[in-house]
């Protein structure tokens, strides 16, 4: 662990040419990433950083296109999982989710494991704000979280019909996502 309960990680995506760093400041509950290379025949780059309670209950999301620019989505979570808008606007779909799950980092599977500790053998059904990339299109889904070990997950996005394995370190962040996402380690 880096100063001040600081991480700083890698991640290389294996379905699409893309790499991501990120910053998780634990003592400040927030996170913030950049990802950048192809998702689909699309060039991106996107900044992401993300806020949370003692809890872990999502309180801030901000997602922003770099490349190309223009395209920004800002969201703000209440603990009752009331969410708005950067105007202010009540976003009603959202009501109820506790999480945001951004689809281009394995970061927020973090919020959802660290929030629902869950016992190994355990499992857990939720809904979460769901930020689909590259189109920064925000929508509630459903997915389920199984403990198998003490560092490892079965994922399942239940609103796509997907399911894979997690391995994460101590700290609940993802070393392995199956067929996704692994962590660039130092040599």
């Amino acid at each position: 662990m880096g100063v001040s309960g600081e991480r700083r990680i890698v991640w290389r995506r294996e379905d699409a040419p893309t790499l991501e760093t990120c910053v998780v400041h634990l003592d400040r509950r927030e996170a913030e990433g950049v990802v950048a290379g192809m998702i689909g025949s699309e060039a991106i780059a996107l900044r992401w950083r993300v806020g949370w309670d003692e809890a872990w209950r999502t309180r801030r999301a901000q997602i922003e296109r770099l490349e190309p620019r223009g395209t920004e989505t800002v969201l703000l979570a209440d603990a009752a999982g009331v969410w708005h808008d950067s105007a202010g606007a009540h976003l009603t779909a959202l009501d109820g989710c506790l999480d945001v799950d951004i689809g281009a980092t394995p970061f927020t599977n973090t919020l959802a494991i660290r929030r629902l500790a869950l016992a190994v053998g355990g499992s857990a059904e939720l809904r979460v704000a769901y930020v689909a990339v590259p189109a920064l299109t925000v929508a509630p889904a459903a997915q389920r979280y199984t403990r198998l070990a003490a560092d490892r997950y079965r994922y399942e996005g239940l609103f796509r019909g997907f399911a894979g394995e997690l391995l994460v370190d101590a700290e609940g962040l993802v070393r392995v996502y199956e067929g996704t996402f692994t962590r660039v380690e130092a040599p």
